[in-house]
């Protein structure tokens, strides 16, 4: 796991070190624009690695990310949420503490799931009279953190891990912008790891 997060760290350096370096070629520094989105999309996985672990080949996730664009070149960070199908879903029997559920006693189900981590960059381009749409395509690196099957809220719940890894992947994304509001879809597709491609719609406004 800290790998994961050390290689993550490493590929957010690279990438804020090569849009510094295009603003320095382009002889003027001009100020940049945060864009924030939130987004929902269909992931496929590799159906070998997820049949060991119990779960579906394809997945859904909710996530958001933050864009940092300047001079076209659009530098990305976000995290998701990856909610598995999951096959091998177990019960446990929990006690509650808390004010509303002190030592109630109920049956629960495990639910699967993932926190997944990314950074990306690459180059916008921009179309029509208003340039409100935006054709963007990005490489970069995600990460899975605590990627588990587990009981929600429970401290002594039994938990196990599901060994899935992201990697490395592409991104374009068609994005049409208003003063205050944009929607967008983009497509991913995964070089490496166990998660293959993603299609999602997105949600932003700019500040």
């Amino acid at each position: 796991m800290n790998k994961k997060l050390a290689l993550l760290a490493l590929t957010a350096a690279i990438v804020s070190s090569a849009s510094l370096a295009r603003e320095q070629n382009s002889g003027a520094f001009t100020v940049g624009e945060w864009h924030f989105a939130g987004y929902g999309s269909t992931v496929s996985l590799d159906g070998k690695s997820t049949a060991l672990e119990g779960v579906e080949d394809s997945a859904y996730s909710i996530g958001a990310t933050a864009d940092y664009i300047q001079n076209s070149w659009v530098t990305s960070i976000g995290g998701e949420i990856l909610i598995y199908d999951d096959n091998a879903e177990f019960k446990q029997r929990v006690e509650g503490t808390g004010l509303f559920n002190d030592g109630d006693v109920s049956t629960t189900s495990s639910d699967a799931n993932a926190f997944l981590l990314y950074v990306a960059s690459g180059y916008q381009w921009r179309f029509n009279e208003e340039q409100g749409v935006a054709l963007t395509l990005q490489g970069g690196l995600a990460a899975l953190i605590a990627s588990e099957r587990s009981i929600d809220s429970c401290s002594n719940c039994f938990s196990e891990d599901i060994d899935l890894d992201a990697g490395p992947f592409v991104k374009a994304s068609l994005t049409n912008s208003t003063d205050s509001v944009s929607f967008g879809v983009y497509v991913q597709q995964y070089l490496s790891g166990d998660l293959s491609n993603a299609f999602g719609i997105s949600i932003g406004t700019k500040f």
